[in-house]
């Protein structure tokens, strides 16, 4: 099995080669990874195109080690699917990233939601709930519900199981086409343990957030969440390498 690591950032336009050298060590031989630059909240149309093109550039780099995820702002309507078309047609890239340009389920979302469908693209969606400080258009668990609601046949990645797994799991707990991913400095062993409970072990998988987080600590809360063999295949890469062989260029 290749141990698979399903988010991840470029650091200042570039993937750390030593972040190959640890996942080796710990397993993980593939990253799936976003550009998002200096995570401005609203990046311009001319913004999104230039680090798009720079995840390119890393990724034809390293071909046996990269995937990547277009980053959206669908706040540019035709434009935004343009350069999504861009870079999955042209470049490979296998998935989707949405941040806090908008919420998840804002109708501006639906013709990029709706290619996506169409290529069985991994749609990686920011979610998180704050007691103070949350950005304007951050979505929680109830938009990546609604937007799976509205949008059966996309696969759905929500980002560190909703930034408050106990309730965010629930939230998206009858949407099975969302999955949870364990990344995010608040998720532990007993988090991970939860969620896989509550979604099942297909519906659970294993990130990081690199460059921002240590790859050690995470795999050791998932190591660490008293899984049996066959989940930790699972949550390790078996699930997201079974959506990687569906993505249709």
């Amino acid at each position: 099995m290749t141990g698979i690591d399903a988010h991840t950032h470029l650091d200042e336009g570039r993937f750390d080669p030593q972040a190959f050298e640890a996942g080796e060590r710990l397993g993980i031989d593939l990253f799936l990874c976003s550009n998002i630059g200096g995570f401005q909240p609203h990046p311009s149309l001319d913004e999104v195109t230039e680090m798009n093109a720079v995840l390119a550039g890393e990724l034809r780099r390293h071909p046996d080690h990269l995937r990547g995820y277009c980053y959206v702002n669908p706040r540019f309507g035709r434009d935004s699917l343009d350069d999504l078309r861009r870079n999955v047609e042209d470049r490979g890239m296998i998935g989707i990233k949405l941040w806090i340009a908008t919420l998840a389920d804002d109708p501006l979302a639906d013709p990029i939601l709706e290619y996506a469908a169409e290529h069985r693209l991994i749609v990686l969606a920011h979610a998180w709930r704050k007691t103070v400080g949350q950005f304007p258009y951050e979505s929680t668990a109830d938009h990546i519900a609604a937007a799976a609601r509205r949008h059966p046949d996309v696969r759905f990645l929500m980002a560190h199981l909703g930034g408050q797994p106990e309730s965010a799991v629930n939230t998206v707990r009858a949407c099975p086409n969302v999955a949870v991913d364990t990344s995010g400095t608040i998720i532990g062993a007993g988090e991970v343990a939860l969620a896989v409970e509550r979604l099942g072990s297909d519906r659970v998988v294993f990130g990081s957030d690199l460059h921002h987080i240590d790859l050690a600590a995470n795999v050791g809360k998932v190591l660490g969440a008293g899984l049996d063999a066959d989940t930790e295949e699972r949550v390790f890469g078996g699930t997201v390498g079974r959506w990687l062989a569906e993505v249709a260029a």
